[in-house]
């Protein structure tokens, strides 16, 4: 059966969803606009371009048309890898990496496994469970933005990066996986009688088991309490009759 717990589900599905793809759409070398003398320094040409588009991994750099005078990047072409002799790879570089690669991992299983949602009965439990994976991949993407902290932006002579597409759409993704959080967080949307039947999960809009008699031992003085037999008076009946 199809929605389950309704049509909440497809909310949080759907933007952790899209934050996934967001923080998928960066070529590697389109995380910012670098500009300054590390430009000349990773490039060597003759004019220097104005600006480079860089990333985790490599760069591209901008030619110069002269019927238009103007300097275009041509995104057909292949990025170019980084001059170990020239950049340094410190910690913020790899902890950048590395935190946006947990990001990707953590954000994309669990919109994955927000869909299931949409075809099987989730427990409050397991839906939890989800919030916490897409917050956590929410973290790791911000915590990527480290990269910012790397020598290569703050060597000091003036050169700066500058928000790009690529880190603008870490961005979107931190704010979508956030979000998502948030609406799971918010709310556990219980699965209908039906299909919580089936898995045998029948629960309110707490999380809390319905459906099922709760088990009561009586009270001394109550109205009509009655005690369960003890154990031992079959054997005694059967005893008394032969």
């Amino acid at each position: 059966r199809l929605l389950p717990h309704g049509g909440y589900t497809l909310l949080p599905a759907t933007l952790s969803t899209m934050a996934w793809i967001a923080s998928l759409a960066q070529d590697g070398c389109d995380y910012v606009r670098l500009t300054g003398p590390i430009v000349s320094s990773l490039t060597g040409e003759d004019p220097t371009p104005p600006y480079l588009e860089a990333g985790f991994n490599a760069y591209r750099s901008p030619s110069y048309s002269p019927e238009t005078d103007t300097w275009v990047v041509q995104y057909t072409g292949f990025c170019t890898e980084y001059d170990a002799g020239v950049v340094e790879i410190d910690i913020y570089w790899t902890m950048a990496k590395m935190f946006a690669f947990i990001s990707l991992v953590l954000g994309g299983g669990g919109a994955l496994f927000l869909w299931f949602s949409s075809c099987f009965v989730f427990g409050p439990g397991t839906w939890r469970w989800a919030g916490y994976e897409v917050l956590a991949a929410s973290i790791f993407q911000c915590l990527a933005f480290v990269w910012f902290g790397t020598g290569l932006c703050r060597a000091g002579d003036g050169s700066k990066c500058r928000l790009f597409f690529g880190s603008k759409s870490d961005i979107v993704a931190t704010v979508f996986w956030f979000v998502s959080a948030l609406f799971i967080f918010a709310k556990y949307p219980p699965p209908d009688a039906e299909s919580a039947a089936r898995a045998g999960n029948l629960v309110d809009q707490h999380g809390l088991a319905i459906g099922s008699p709760a088990m009561e031992i009586p009270v001394v003085g109550d109205i009509d309490a009655k005690m369960p037999a003890p154990l031992g008076d079959g054997l005694h009946t059967e005893l008394e009759m032969t």
